[in-house]
């Protein structure tokens, strides 16, 4: 997938306990169909045209993403958005269980960093960058690369989920 993920995947051993800290579960296919399963819902939920503009926009949201991990926290994959970013440029992106999506990082280093413990931030960036990997020096400047993308997916899908609506003759709703 990328040059970070491979070398995710071959430092697995070295970075054990880091994985094992977030509860890190790699998966083996960007189009992963997991983080759309519907199977949940019952024929009265299908019948619900709110939770339908939901269900597709978020379907639609999560083909722009290169999936790659399950954390402790949701499922983490690449936004590639629909500007359709090369791979190497996209950012990671987390969708939680809430269904909420959140940009977490500009890298998968970042992401591992900022992801561990934040008393263990220097040591944790710095077994990374012995990895291979490319780490922003601190908790802040990795939020700082966020910062104006953080939301990007979850707006995305809010438009589509807005466009749903509309169709199934329901009122957009603004945040």
């Amino acid at each position: 997938m990328t040059p970070d993920i491979d070398r995710l995947r071959n430092a697995r051993d070295a970075l054990s306990d880091i994985a094992d800290g977030l509860e890190l579960e790699l998966v083996d296919d960007p189009n992963w169909a997991e983080p759309s399963d519907v199977s949940y819902l019952n024929e009265q939920d299908r019948a619900n045209p709110d939770i339908m503009a939901n269900v597709d926009a978020m379907a639609a949201t999560n083909r722009l993403i290169a999936w790659f991990a399950r954390d402790s926290e949701g499922f983490v994959g690449l936004w590639r958005g629909p500007e359709n970013k090369p791979l190497l440029e996209a950012p990671i992106v987390r969708l939680d269980s809430e269904g909420q999506y959140s940009i977490v990082a500009k890298s998968v280093g970042d992401y591992l960093a900022i992801s561990a413990d934040d008393d263990s931030f220097d040591d944790t960036r710095e077994r990374l960058v012995a990895a291979g990997f490319t780490v922003r020096e601190s908790p802040d400047a990795i939020w700082a690369a966020v910062d104006t993308e953080e939301a990007a997916a979850n707006q995305h899908r809010h438009t589509l989920y807005n466009e749903g609506r509309v169709k199934r003759g329901l009122e957009p709703i603004t945040y």
